[in-house]
């Protein structure tokens, strides 16, 4: 069964702890046809066997013979547990109350597939993720910095660019860098040395700073380091480290991603319709529920 219904059987599953037999008519015990071109294939006192269940038989690994005779034994034990009173039992009420739950909530599962269907849970999921499916390239990036505040003079600027190109110098033939070996290789080139450095998620050209974007898409291969750049914090090296290709899926496989999560949202707004269509009316016992921790 799918997920969702996985989950409604799991809500309304029993515990260890005696229970009341929900109200209502008990189980039917007589087997009903799979679909309009289900055949009887033998009967058992007069009900029928099916071939929907001789074929499940089969799918598990029986011949055909064995598979027929297993599902004769089974109507035979369930007409047998029906005359024992089995059919009102808590527990085959339970099991049953949780089976309807599923095949309707399966109805769910296959009747919401429109986006349309979905209204204003549609667009808001669209909105929030779909940029995570439809983006240019994002680069992640690691660098060091030698700071230079705007209001610096000329050539103290100048003296600290020689120091940005020893680091430089030090990286340039270094493949496979990522950002705790940039740092160490860029403090050994520059002792002393007051480094800025951080490892920078994957973003795309236009979310970074200009010049910090240009030499970080001009670099060949991941674990490259740039020539010194200068960006509006001062003198950068900067280190290309992981890449997300850009993606432009159709709209169609859009839909498909986006569909479980929206049918997962839109589930409780599904099953409060169904409530109040049918003019239900939910009522709390809250002294028992205060009891609930002590079961």
């Amino acid at each position: 069964m799918r997920g969702l219904a996985i989950i409604a059987v799991a809500v309304g599953c029993g515990s260890s702890q005696p229970a009341a037999t929900p109200a209502g008519p008990p189980a039917a015990m007589v087997a009903t046809r799979a679909s309009a071109d289900d055949v009887i294939v033998a009967t058992v006192n007069g009900q029928p066997v099916w071939g929907s269940c001789v074929a499940i038989q089969a799918k598990r690994g029986a011949n055909k013979q064995d598979a027929l005779h297993q599902c004769v034994d089974f109507e035979l034990l369930a007409q047998t547990a029906d005359q024992r009173g089995y059919a009102r039992d808590a527990e085959v009420a339970r099991a049953t109350h949780g089976a309807m739950v599923s095949e309707l909530v399966t109805t769910y599962e296959d009747g919401y597939q429109d986006p349309a269907q979905f209204g204003a849970f549609w667009q808001k999921a669209y909105k929030k993720d779909l940029w995570h499916l439809r983006h240019e390239n994002y680069r992640a990036s690691s660098y060091v910095r030698i700071e230079v505040p705007a209001t610096a003079a000329p050539e103290d600027a100048a003296a600290k660019k020689l120091i940005a190109d020893r680091i430089e110098a030090a990286l340039a033939n270094e493949t496979g860098l990522m950002g705790p070996s940039l740092l160490a290789l860029a403090q050994t080139a520059a002792p002393g040395v007051t480094l800025k450095h951080e490892d920078v998620t994957a973003f795309r050209a236009g979310g970074l700073e200009a010049n910090y974007a240009k030499a970080l898409f001009a670099l060949p291969e991941i674990g490259r380091a740039s020539p010194v750049v200068r960006t509006k914090w001062g003198w950068d090296i900067v280190v290309w480290t992981d890449d997300v290709p850009a993606a432009d899926p159709p709209e169609s496989e859009v839909i498909a991603k986006l569909l479980p999560e929206v049918k997962i949202a839109f589930f409780p707004h599904w099953v409060e319709a169904i409530g109040k269509s049918l003019g239900v009316r939910v009522t709390y016992d809250e002294a028992n529920i205060a009891k609930l921790e002590a079961l």
